[in-house]
């Protein structure tokens, strides 16, 4: 029976089966394989990683890079049913998850107290960041496609230009492979969210030439009442070795999103103080069903190069085109809940956005020696480029709403305004790094310039009458060194202690008219110094991190003191900002991934935060928003080698994140919080010629209600409640 991928949107059924259907059929003449190739679908332990690519752009061990960095690897994903990279980031030290709480649109989350999330477009995908974009317009991978996910601590700006410096994180597509193997996973979660993916791939004789095709298709109910979201993509790739030292991959991915979005404004009082009817529930939705919207286009075309000119000189390029566009609409609230203690006040938005960017990265890589020390130089440049635009609407206001009881009305809003604003971005950076190897030291050293310009515009346009009032032009250009250095010590035993500097700088990204005085803003810097103790054992598989830092913020934008100042902005009518406060966060982590014995794979994070406004008229003293002072959490996963319950896993873990402050003036305390996970799975075995696995994935089993953050009256966010996912996987 030949396959078919349409896909329909009211037939839920037949696009599981077109996907399942296509991904048996993609290799059909694959060379059989053996029952040791079948036995690699297996997840009996997942190991730490050797080394990372991230950090230094250069394949450097993990254990000898001076800095803090974790890496959750493909195995580990699938084990704990990764199904978005907050979830993959659980188990990492110094990470605030669901920064704007539950929320479809984006992954959103802080790293050493500093946003590093999609809104400050520090995520990148395979090096390369994805374009910036108007107020509600950004990307956000699926995490299906991922081979591994780096999480890099501290600034990393001497790499990636513009970044925050708590840190970043590099997400790094899956790619062909000379020995790749074929996967169907389907899946049904407790919301009645149906799911079916694949991952297949084949080569020719002598693996000249590799292919792969990812995909996956999503369907059904979210955790928040009356939303369903539909999300599928297909991303191919293509591997052609074309001479012996001369390597290309081209790859690409489509990726639609069509439906609701669970974002959600809740208010102070029933979610971060209780009111006399109580809390409200983590699942209630207090928008407006036939208004909630969020549909997203995504799409990247690119390629990663590589030339070895002989065993010393080595070129690569990476290269992509990313395309966004989307639509956001919601009903949200408007003030603080109303005196009876139940019925909200709302306000509709909306919001299209239209986003274009092109990214290069070209590095030249020497490997030599001089003397008795052994150097491994990278001179980089890349550059970036967005073009973007985007139009909020205003629009009249639904009626208010009981958040205990919500009855949902046919919300049809009158738009009166709108404000188009268009943008176009640009980076460039060189940078050169050397490491350095002498006997059992070693040294990275590195150094960057970064020029970047913003070109930005708006415009109010009066829906009544048709006049449109241009807003202004901002042009704003920066630049800056950045310099990181380390020292690093590898002792025979598996330790090896090591001291490092890095910076950061952002471009502002707001402009004059954010200023009460219309002054332009400068860029934002961070400096961090960072001490700690790696050590890998060799009797063991495994790798632990104990770090200690002092991480500083300069020139932070917060809002205005000043309580006659809200007349700013494109609309003039927003808060005003100003410029020149100091934040600091001084820290230490433990962090591990070890796997003690076969089958056995433990994981384990703790981190101490302290944080300060060091410099500030208004807040100095004050602890930085959305900074927990503890955090901890621990992952054990053991699978049966032997005997009746050989093939069964069973892996339990908990999550603890400390009392935190959703506000620069530390006005909303928001309590800490204890969250429990478990996984079992089951290796069925060989059924024909296809190995089977069962798995049954919980997270926040409690179903715990807990606020993420809040930073208002009426800006609260619930953090995910209960997920409980079936899958089953074939591999052949």
């Amino acid at each position: 029976m030949p396959c078919s991928l349409t896909l329909n949107p009211r037939r839920l059924r037949h696009n599981l089966l077109a996907l399942a259907c296509l991904a048996a059929a993609i290799v059909p003449t694959a060379q059989a394989q053996t029952a040791t190739d079948l036995d690699a679908v297996r997840v009996n332990a997942y190991r730490a990683a050797n080394s990372t690519s991230g950090a230094t752009k250069t394949s450097t061990a993990l254990a000898e890079t001076p800095q803090s960095v974790s890496v959750i690897e493909r195995a580990e994903l699938d084990a704990r049913g990764v199904q978005s990279l907050n979830d993959a980031m659980r188990y990492v030290a110094g990470v605030s998850l669901e920064s704007s709480g539950i929320d479809n649109r984006v992954d959103d989350f802080r790293i050493r107290g500093f946003d590093a999330g999609s809104w400050s477009n520090n995520v990148t995908l395979d090096g390369m960041r994805a374009p910036q974009g108007s107020q509600w317009n950004r990307s956000m991978f699926d995490s299906w496609n991922l081979e591994r996910v780096e999480v890099l601590k501290g600034p990393s700006a001497v790499m990636y230009g513009q970044v925050a410096p708590g840190g970043m994180v590099n997400q790094v597509s899956k790619t062909p492979t000379p020995d790749p193997l074929q996967q169907l996973r389907l899946g049904v979660d407790a919301n009645g969210q149906y799911s079916a993916a694949f991952d297949v791939g084949a080569g020719t004789a002598g693996n000249d030439h590799l292919f792969r095709l990812v995909g996956l298709y999503r369907d059904g109910q979210t955790q928040i009442k009356r939303t369903e979201q539909e999300h599928w993509f297909l991303a191919p790739s293509y591997t052609w070795q074309l001479a012996e030292r001369t390597r290309l991959t081209l790859l690409g991915m489509y990726q639609k999103d069509d439906g609701g979005s669970t974002y959600q404004f809740l208010p102070a009082a029933g979610t971060l103080n209780p009111t006399a009817s109580g809390y409200m529930k983590n699942s209630t939705f207090i928008g407006e069903p036939e208004w909630n919207t969020f549909d997203r286009t995504l799409w990247t075309a690119g390629w990663m190069f590589e030339h070895q000119f002989n065993d010393h000189l080595t070129l690569t390029q990476s290269a992509r085109r990313t395309h966004v566009d989307s639509l956001f609409r919601s009903v949200v609230t408007f003030g603080a809940l109303n005196a009876d203690g139940r019925t909200q006040n709302r306000r509709g938005v909306m919001g299209t956005g239209d986003s274009d960017g092109d990214t290069f990265d070209t590095r030249l890589q020497a490997r030599f020696s001089t003397g008795a020390v052994d150097h491994t130089v990278l001179l980089g440049w890349d550059w970036q480029r967005a073009d973007w635009e985007g139009v909020r609407s205003a629009m009249s206001s639904p009626r208010p709403i009981d958040i205990f009881n919500p009855v949902y009305s046919t919300y049809r809003p009158t738009v009166s305004t709108e404000t188009p604003t268009a943008g176009i971005n640009r980076q460039s950076g060189v940078y050169l790094q050397d490491q350095v190897a002498l006997g059992n030291w070693r040294m990275t050293f590195g150094g960057r310039y970064d020029w970047t310009k913003d070109d930005s515009s708006s415009a109010n346009r009066n829906i009544a009458t048709g006049i449109s009032t241009p807003g202004g032009r901002n042009v704003i250009k920066s630049e800056a060194f950045t310099g990181r250095a380390g020292v690093l010590y590898v002792f025979e035993n598996g330790l090896t202690p090591y001291v490092s500097y890095a910076e950061s700088f952002q471009p502002s990204t707001k402009s004059p008219l954010d200023s009460f005085t219309q002054t332009a803003f400068e860029p934002v810097t961070g400096s961090q110094w960072e001490a700690g103790l790696k050590y890998q054992p060799a009797s063991v598989d495994g790798l632990v991190t104990l770090s200690v830092y002092d991480l500083r913020q300069q020139n932070m934008i917060v809002d205005d003191p000043v309580a006659s100042h809200r007349n700013c902005g494109a609309t003039g009518t927003a808060a005003c900002s100003i410029q020149g406060d100091e934040g600091r966060v001084r820290g230490i982590e433990l962090e591990g991934r070890i796997t003690p014995i076969e089958g056995f794979s433990l994981i384990g994070a703790a981190s101490r935060m302290d944080s300060e406004m060091t410099r500030s008229a208004p807040y100095k003293g004050k602890e930085l928003a959305m900074v927990p002072d503890y955090s901890a959490s621990f992952w054990a996963d053991y699978t049966f080698q032997a005997g009746a319950l050989q093939g069964l896993s069973l892996a339990a873990g908990a999550r603890y994140n400390g009392v935190s402050y959703g506000d620069s003036a530390n006005l909303y305390r928001i309590p800490s919080y204890t969250l429990f996970d478990a996984a079992i799975r089951y290796d069925v075995g060989q059924i024909g010629g296809t190995q089977v696995q069962l798995a049954l994935n919980a997270s926040n089993l409690a179903d715990k209600r807990f606020v993420s953050t809040c930073t208002g009256v009426s800006s609260c966010y619930y953090g995910s409640g209960r997920t409980v996912m079936a899958t089953a996987r074939f591999g052949w």
